[in-house]
């Protein structure tokens, strides 16, 4: 997964890009995520899996990877597992959409966003929502204006923690991987960001507190993006 670079600890040239995670970054989540997991296990179970093996602790990484895996190793042809997986992508596809009317945007998400796009910064979102989510979540929050690219879990590359995903949309972005950096709320984006080889900056609204962000790789950490604005402030000048 990693993709053979060390990562930057923080950035190395002036930023023209800025990659944000969606949900509890830019936007309060509204999704059931304990619903979300549990229809997947059953639906995994259905597939004829061990359903004590799936532990909806877990991230819905891990459990889909380890879904993914095992699969294969039992030699399911390629064409079943891709159908597998999708029908698992269409359960948290009706998942997230349920309660999207309801999506709220975080305090100081609008001005950050509005600060960077003037100062002539590309933004981009990655998440590990489906694309009508994201799309819907940021236009009922009016992010959407202020938002260059997104890239989602059903686009056409592997999602994150894998680097795929980052390194497609800073290239739709436009701008140079070392130009940018990624800022999340969750160990995951931490993750990607190594894997991608770019700067991290945890911020406060999700559930991993200051210090697991920190360990995980952050070289930074705020409340809220709403504190973005002037923390980036260095790193924005030429």
């Amino acid at each position: 997964m990693d993709a053979g670079k060390e990562p930057t600890n923080r950035p190395s040239k002036p930023l023209r890009g800025v990659v944000f995670d969606l949900d509890d970054t830019l936007v309060v989540s509204t999704v059931d995520f304990p619903k979300f997991k549990g229809l997947v296990i059953d639906r995994i179970e259905e597939f004829g899996e061990d359903r004590s093996l799936y532990d909806p602790s877990e991230t819905i990484v891990t459990i889909l990877d380890r879904f993914e895996r095992r699969v294969r190793e039992k030699g399911v042809p390629d064409h079943r597992v891709r159908d597998m997986l999708a029908q698992l992508d269409r359960i948290m596809d009706e998942v997230e959409l349920e309660r999207v009317e309801d999506t709220a945007a975080i305090p100081g998400a609008t001005e950050t966003l509005t600060l960077l796009r003037r100062m002539g910064v590309k933004v981009g979102v990655l998440t590990r929502g489906c694309e009508a989510y994201a799309k819907e979540a940021m236009a009922r929050t009016g992010i959407d204006g202020l938002v260059d690219a997104i890239e989602c879990r059903n686009s056409h590359s592997r999602p994150k923690p894998y680097p795929d995903a980052y390194l497609r949309l800073v290239d739709a972005l436009g701008v140079a991987k070392d130009e940018t950096l990624f800022v999340g709320d969750h160990a995951i984006d931490a993750r990607c960001a190594k894997n991608a080889g770019v700067p991290f900056i945890g911020v406060g609204t999700g559930d991993v507190p200051e210090r697991d962000l920190v360990e995980a790789g952050a070289f930074m950490f705020a409340r809220d993006v709403g504190e973005l604005g002037e923390l980036l402030g260095p790193f924005l000048r030429s």
